[in-house]
């Protein structure tokens, strides 16, 4: 697949509750990905597929990165290949994190699920990456098919052993992201397993993170903070909980309306996101955000709570 969908492939720099300041990257269309996991706040799936492509034009991404690192006065902690589908689909991921490397100091980062971890071509893609943050949120198929909802023929027990691979391959940061949803893969059972799994990838750091976003099925529930914590007390090596992302000034010239609409079409955001990602006031944040739904352009949405605005 190739072409140009219009959408701009750089946005933010948002905050990221692992990276700092992070300036996305997005290497394929919305949303292009290998599974269609229950709890994405980016909404279903809408191109089902582990079939690897050119997507977005390469050069033509690398040209908005370089535009938009000129932009700002702060550069970001990290460059991240995330956004609305999954990078390792792109057939140059590898020369576009050389190229990011060159463009500027800024670390790189990917946020993969994995899935074409087993695939020796994407484990050498991604070796030249500083930091790579792979899923893994279940190690019974029966499991996967309920929480991921994975493209027909991926088996976890081949994507766990790329896992390893990657693992013993890669010299770069390799952090483990395990997201766990109430009732379907934090029974104690299934818990034991993704450790001992985990230890077995031995990663330099797992990361636990619920559903803290309105998620692609409605009703699949969040784990509180205090059983989080002491599931990763028990894991047995390396264990964080993730957390909310702290306020964090861009000192960005950027058009602030833009920037807005770019990162609500890619994930759900509050007011205090917005006010983070942008370095501005929470009471101007929260007016534009008003302003931009009463035009239609994002819709306000209750999650546990709080409000969350989706672009449209």
């Amino acid at each position: 697949m190739s072409g140009s969908s219009g959408q701009q492939a750089v946005f933010g720099p948002v905050p990221s509750r692992r990276l700092g300041l992070s300036l996305g990257v997005d290497l394929v269309y919305p949303k292009t990905c290998p599974l269609d996991c229950i709890y994405c706040e980016l909404g279903r799936t809408t191109v089902h597929t582990a079939q690897r492509g050119r997507f977005r034009d390469a050069d033509e991404v690398l040209a908005q990165v370089e535009k938009r690192l000129a932009e700002m006065e702060t550069p970001p902690d990290f460059v991240t290949l995330a956004g609305s589908g999954e990078p390792t689909l792109h057939l140059e991921l590898g020369r576009v994190i050389t190229e990011l490397k060159r463009l500027s100091p800024c670390r790189v980062a990917v946020l993969t699920n994995g899935v074409l971890l087993p695939d020796p071509q994407v484990r050498r893609d991604l070796a030249n990456a500083d930091v790579v943050i792979p899923s893994l949120d279940a190690v019974d198929q029966k499991i996967f098919e309920i929480i991921n909802r994975p493209a027909p023929g991926l088996i976890i027990g081949e994507i766990i052993e790329g896992l390893k691979a990657f693992a013993r391959e890669f010299a770069g940061r390799l952090w483990l992201e395990i997201l766990l949803a109430s009732g379907i893969n934090d029974s104690p059972e299934h818990l034991a397993a993704l450790a001992a799994t985990a230890r077995e990838i031995g990663p330099e750091l797992v990361q636990l993170n619920t559903v803290i976003r309105p998620p692609a099925v409605p009703g699949v529930g969040a784990l509180s903070l205090e059983r989080l914590e002491e599931i990763a007390a028990g894991f047995g090596l390396p264990c964080t909980v993730t957390a909310p992302p702290r306020a964090l000034s861009t000192g960005d010239r950027g058009d602030l309306e833009r920037q807005v609409r770019e990162m609500t079409r890619r994930r759900p955001c509050t007011v205090s996101d917005v006010a983070a990602m942008s370095g501005v006031q929470p009471e101007l944040a929260e007016r534009l955000l008003h302003e931009l739904a009463r035009q239609g352009k994002v819709r306000a949405e209750d999650f546990g709570g709080e409000v969350f605005y989706r672009g449209l």
